[in-house]
């Protein structure tokens, strides 16, 4: 998903202007009285499935399919909690909040969120300041949209995604949602990632779509391994009939997609589309969880 840098930030610009935004919710009025699970009691990481958004779209060209190829054009835009013992991971922020209540159209994109992270995030017991460590998937806006209200935690980022974003090569100024977590403490890695330490949840390096683009194993005790993979898929039918991106056919994406189908079958893990309309539409969304 690459719509223009500027155009999403000109609209969420005019969103916040029109909309009262200085009322937003602030982490001290967000709590809904909802306890989060005892952390220290959990013998293996809980996983939620949570709303970040929907991408409205009639066209799938530029995932290299035609349209009657593709069953649903659409895509959801999921972000994913992971709470371990040791830590509570958040990977990707979504849509921005900003969007709530206002349904807009970019680019030929349809651009919707029906209820806040903040909000579902509060509903399972948990502030954005009780996030322990953020990893992003990948630097495009429909990933980043709510990153500033995790600055408090540590940015676990690829080397390569950071310099393709802040480097002297860069193409644009850095988008402001990452711009936000300059400050932030950061974890620059190089390749795949053991998050905790315990090979429960391991960032996985899956360059192609971006130089930095990363995928996360999470490996649960009753529903077995899983991977999100990101956008190294946007459609199911992409892996089923083998088609990508034409320019990225010369990245690293044919090599990552190599890398990740290996994974599954060593791990017997399920491989987890965010972007399918599928995917959502079955899955077990929060405040309900995988474990």
């Amino acid at each position: 998903m690459r719509l223009v840098r500027s155009s999403i930030l000109t609209l969420l610009v005019a969103i916040w202007a029109s909309s009262g935004a200085h009322a937003a919710t602030s982490d001290a009025d967000a709590g809904t009285g909802v306890e989060p699970p005892d952390r220290a009691g959990l013998r293996s990481p809980r996983l939620y499935v949570l709303d970040c958004g929907t991408i409205r779209s009639d066209s799938a060209e530029e995932y290299g399919l035609a349209r009657n190829e593709v069953a649903d054009t659409s895509m959801a835009d999921p972000c994913f909690l992971v709470v371990h013992r040791r830590g509570v991971l958040l990977f990707d922020t979504g849509l921005s909040d900003r969007l709530a209540g206002h349904p807009t159209t970019l680019e030929g994109y349809g651009l919707e969120v029906t209820t806040p992270l903040r909000a579902q995030l509060a509903a399972i017991g948990f502030r954005p300041s009780d996030v322990t460590h953020l990893a992003l998937s990948h630097s495009h806006f429909d990933h980043i949209g709510n990153a500033p209200d995790f600055a408090g935690a540590t940015w676990i980022a690829q080397k390569a995604e950071l310099d393709a974003v802040f480097g002297k090569g860069a193409r644009e100024p850095p988008p402001p949602e990452l711009q936000a977590l300059a400050h932030a403490r950061k974890q620059i890695i190089e390749g795949d990632h053991d998050v905790f330490g315990d090979g429960t949840v391991v960032l996985l390096f899956t360059p192609g779509h971006t130089p930095g683009h990363q995928s996360v194993y999470v490996k649960l005790a009753r529903t077995g391994g899983v991977v999100i993979s990101g956008d190294l898929y946007h459609h199911d039918e992409e892996r089923t009939l083998d088609r990508m991106p034409a320019d990225e056919r010369k990245t690293a994406t044919p090599a990552s997609r190599r890398k990740i189908e290996a994974l599954l079958v060593r791990k017997h893990a399920q491989l987890w589309i965010g972007h399918s309309t599928t995917f959502f539409r079955n899955a077990v969304k929060a405040p309900r969880w995988y474990d």
